[in-house]
């Protein structure tokens, strides 16, 4: 692996290794012939603690990765849901939920590990996975140095910024970011929530909520 690493710089192992040439490797170059599946909301595609032989690549919609009830994490379309089993021992370390409706490509994970191990570059895609897992834990890590109204405006942003949309005065997240999914990312009771909200508006840290976005946050914050 060390060998293999030294051929490539940083910069081009994450420029020909990614997610996007991937789901190329294996629509295309190889031929692999997934099946088509539309999720509806709040469908559970993985559990917690339990055997994964599937790989799903979001097409389209928003999923939320759980643990023990709580949300941790979340991936959008353009990213595959699935992979990380190769690091558990094929035990689905979170619960994997739709938060919006879906449209999914489903893949046997055998038939990715066999292209994969069948590739002298297919060690660095689990190279970057695992890499991603490591950067998912620190950047979980770095919120608890945070205390307070520190710590949940600072997840609030880096929500925004991976899954906002620009509009107008502020950067909205999609309406399936409600008030319960992110009170409960955010570690607060209903009541906690619903109370720091109200004043993060007072603030003009949060914008007026509308139709499409409870969360709307001001950019000037950013």
């Amino acid at each position: 692996m060390n060998g293999l690493m030294e051929l490539y710089e940083k910069k081009e192992v994450e420029q020909l290794f990614n997610e996007k040439k991937l789901i190329d490797l294996l629509m295309n170059a190889h031929r692999v012939i997934p099946k088509e599946k539309k999720v509806n909301k709040n469908q559970v595609l993985m559990e917690e603690g339990e055997k994964n032989e599937l790989v799903f690549y979001i097409k389209q919609g928003i999923v939320g990765f759980k643990k023990y009830d709580t949300f941790l994490n979340f991936s959008k379309e353009a990213h595959f849901v699935g992979l990380e089993t190769f690091l558990f021992n094929d035990i689905q370390p979170y619960t994997v939920m739709a938060l919006e409706k879906l449209e999914v490509l489903v893949f046997k994970k055998v038939e990715i590990l066999d292209l994969l191990m069948a590739m002298q570059e297919g060690w660095l895609y689990l190279y970057l996975l695992n890499k991603e897992e490591k950067n998912k834990i620190q950047k979980s890590c770095s919120y608890l140095h945070l205390k307070g109204n520190q710590r949940s405006k600072k997840m609030l942003m880096e929500l925004a910024k991976d899954f906002g949309i620009s509009d107008g005065d502020a950067v909205a997240l999609p309406k399936c970011f409600g008030k319960k999914c992110v009170t409960n990312y955010l570690g607060l009771s209903f009541n906690t929530g619903k109370s720091l909200f109200e004043k993060f508006r007072r603030e003009g840290f949060l914008l007026p909520a509308d139709q499409e976005s409870f969360f709307r946050i001001n950019k000037e914050n950013f």
